[in-house]
């Protein structure tokens, strides 16, 4: 008989962040790093994927073990949901009302770093927020059916002055040409 393998890719292809994130219980670290192990990156890398998006004053605290999940509030739980993206830097991201316990300047930001720190992601976004298709490329209106989901409109969105829209960022990237070295 012949050998089979299975290999498993390094990060995580696809990240879920929903409107009430997962927090383990433990370490900040592991909150963070969840769910990858906590000693998947270091602690400065930590604190700086906490400083990105905005609760850096809880980086003293990240090797302390405490009920995180009952400590942070619904906004710093969905900020620490998008560290945890930024850590993981994943294929594509599902974004299920990831941003509703942010007020609207908090939920651009969070967003604007998405589009700059993981320009090569697909995003998929659950929201109902109208805001929210500023980021986006593309709106997919699903009605429930008897038998399955019905698709009701597939609308490309128009780009909103100032905010730029993740496909076009994509195929900006993609189509830059490559730099040769003699």
């Amino acid at each position: 008989m012949g050998r089979r393998q299975c290999q498993f890719a390094s990060r995580p292809a696809v990240v879920h962040a929903a409107a009430k994130p997962y927090v383990p219980s433990g370490t900040l670290r592991r909150a963070v790093a969840y769910p990858g192990a906590a000693e998947d990156w270091t602690v400065e890398e930590i604190g700086e994927a906490l400083d990105k998006v905005g609760i850096g004053h809880l980086k003293e605290k990240i090797e302390e073990d405490a009920p995180w999940d009952q400590t942070l509030s619904g906004g710093e739980k969905q900020r620490l949901a998008f560290a945890r993206l930024f850590l993981h830097n994943p294929d594509i991201i599902v974004l299920d009302e990831a941003t509703s316990a942010l007020d609207a300047k908090s939920q651009d930001k969070m967003m604007e770093l998405l589009t700059s720190e993981l320009p090569k992601a697909t995003v998929v976004s659950v929201a109902h927020r109208a805001e929210l298709e500023a980021f986006h490329s593309r709106q997919i209106v699903l009605e429930r059916r008897k038998g399955g989901a019905k698709l009701v409109s597939d609308i490309d969105l128009i780009p909103r002055k100032g905010k730029r829209r993740l496909l076009g960022r994509f195929l900006r990237y993609r189509k830059a040409p490559a730099k040769e070295v003699a």
